[in-house]
């Protein structure tokens, strides 16, 4: 961990003088966690597996650096991290999230370091804070890699592309590998709807948070449709992948609901389901949650989850502090 922030800052101070810093943003936050589960027949201080990394206790921050030239903007450094208490071996744990250095080219935005994987509604959407998760957290993508990528926005598309390690949130390098690509047409901002197409393909390590569950990698082929939609105060956000994964058939599909109340959409309520099928197991997963913005700082999540394969439900408060420093 010290390494990886020896070297982002290194390069950071060590850029040519005809670089120069110009905004910069800070933001702190500090997230409590409890909630009862059923598989541990008691309360729990985080919001899925133990070995998953959100949401468990901790204080982390989000730094975002711009770099300016002779002519604008060139490029983009961001560091977000994490320090949480990992209650199953009862030790504070460094979580890195963003970790990367992105340079404004012609044709395209190159990055390099950790950053989101062009696959699916991850590639886009942020779920750093939230209880409820994508997909990606049930095995089909992944929140972030170690790697580098580029991305091209047009008029009403984007392109993205990365080449990264398949290892996920730590960094492992055992003949691992994977290439993730993405096209899209439509601004959810602009447009209110954005569909997109993914595909990918690699070698890639079966982890799960910063667990390695298995030493040998798995070869891995998948295709994804992805549709989000915001039509009034609704929003749908919908997936759905196929493809292979360890040489066996694997698809999941996954919907989400949500509906914003108040003003400034300080209260949301939500509904997902999502279906995933691999190495010959099924499972479905129901969660539903409530969000409410006290202020522009403070937000609480209350999530339900049910998850089939585990025979597992969970109830999870969350209190979330989130502000520029």
């Amino acid at each position: 961990m010290k390494k990886l922030l020896y070297t982002f800052f290194g390069i950071v101070f060590l850029l040519p003088t005809s670089v120069k810093a110009s905004n910069s943003l800070l933001y702190l936050e500090a997230q409590g966690i409890v909630g009862y589960s059923s598989m541990d027949k008691g309360v729990v201080y985080r919001s899925a597996h133990q070995h998953d990394t959100m949401q468990k206790n901790g204080v982390g921050f989000d730094y975002l650096q711009k770099f300016s030239g002779d002519y604008g903007d060139i490029g983009t450094g961001a560091l977000q991290m994490r320090v949480v208490w990992d209650d199953d071996k009862q030790k504070f744990q460094a979580q890195t999230y963003n970790a990367y250095l992105k340079g404004k080219t012609e044709l395209a935005d190159v990055w390099a370091g950790h950053n989101r994987i062009a696959y699916g509604l991850s590639s886009y959407w942020d779920t750093h804070a939230d209880l409820l998760q994508p997909l990606s957290m049930y095995g089909f993508g992944e929140d972030r890699d170690w790697g580098v990528g580029l991305n091209r926005d047009f008029e009403k598309s984007d392109f993205a592309f990365a080449l990264t390690t398949g290892s996920g949130m730590g960094l492992r390098t055992k003949g691992n590998w994977l290439v993730t690509s993405r096209t899209s047409y439509g601004v959810l901002s602009q447009d209110n709807y954005n569909i997109g197409l993914s595909a990918m393909v690699g070698e890639k390590l079966d982890t799960m948070g910063y667990k390695l569950m298995s030493s040998d990698s798995k070869k891995i082929a998948l295709g994804a449709l992805d549709f989000a939609y915001n039509h009034g105060r609704f929003e749908h956000k919908v997936e759905a992948d196929y493809g292979q994964k360890a040489s066996s058939e694997a698809y999941a599909g996954f919907y989400r609901l949500g509906i914003n109340f108040l003003d400034e959409n300080r209260l949301k309520l939500e509904g997902q389901y999502a279906y995933t099928h691999e190495e010959g197991k099924n499972n479905q997963i129901l969660g539903a949650g409530t969000t409410y913005k006290i202020n522009a700082d403070l937000t609480t999540r209350l999530m339900y989850q049910k998850e089939r394969e585990m025979n597992n439900e969970t109830v999870v408060f969350q209190l979330y502090y989130y502000f520029r420093y």
